[in-house]
């Protein structure tokens, strides 16, 4: 049976005291997870106490869950503005994930941090409005037009959506090996790249290395 879940606020909080604890709240979630997080952190990062921060939710869990459930929504909205205006291709997928978990960095964190945790909130909020998932559907629609044999399309457009929440989470995680900044522009198209065509590329079509010349074993 669905767990009954609180009242959610699913286009964000009110302006004022509500919207500091929504702000403090997406940055403990993001850099805690839902266990790790303590609403005596919330409290201090929105600037009130423990019992103003109740008066706007029940609990942490509630809290929690509008949080969730708003990058969520937030996420797969972008997902959906992207199939329908232009070709459902697997392609046009992995761009539509990456564009928008690289939009919402710190939702992209809250939702790794969800999934590593074996996503039990979400499937709460799944259960208790399974409308929820149909974006990851028509994204499995979209992806099964190009998956080989014994692909599932399903686990295909979960495993892009996790990998592009990764990708627009973990950014900072290439700094000690490069020597510069990444651009996020440059980054994305890294990810597009590799999430599409994969590691490998066929003998037959040159890739340009590093410093522009040809893999072909010129060095």
């Amino acid at each position: 049976m669905a767990t009954a879940l609180p009242p959610t606020r699913p286009n964000g909080p009110r302006p004022g005291i509500s919207e500091r604890i929504w702000e403090a709240a997406r940055v403990e979630f993001s850099k805690r997870g839902y266990h790790g997080a303590r609403v005596q952190g919330i409290a201090r990062g929105a600037a009130c106490n423990v019992a103003l921060m109740y008066r706007h939710w029940a609990s942490k869990r509630a809290l929690y869950l509008d949080i969730l459930r708003a990058v969520w929504v937030g996420a797969t909205t972008e997902v959906v503005r992207a199939l329908d205006s232009g070709p459902s291709a697997p392609s046009a997928v992995v761009g539509a994930y990456l564009d928008a978990m690289m939009k919402d960095p710190m939702g992209a964190q809250i939702l790794i941090r969800e999934y590593l945790d074996g996503a039990p909130y979400l499937a709460q909020l799944g259960q208790s409005d399974p409308g929820m998932f149909e974006p990851v559907r028509r994204a499995a629609d979209a992806l099964a037009a190009g998956a080989g044999d014994g692909v599932d399309p399903v686990l295909s457009a979960v495993t892009v959506g996790g990998l592009a929440a990764l990708v627009a989470s973990a950014r900072e995680a290439a700094r000690p090996f490069v020597d510069s900044r990444i651009a996020p522009e440059t980054w994305r198209r890294h990810a597009f790249d590799l999430l599409v065509n994969g590691v490998a590329r066929p003998a037959a079509e040159p890739h340009a290395g590093a410093n522009g010349s040809a893999a072909n074993g010129a060095i």
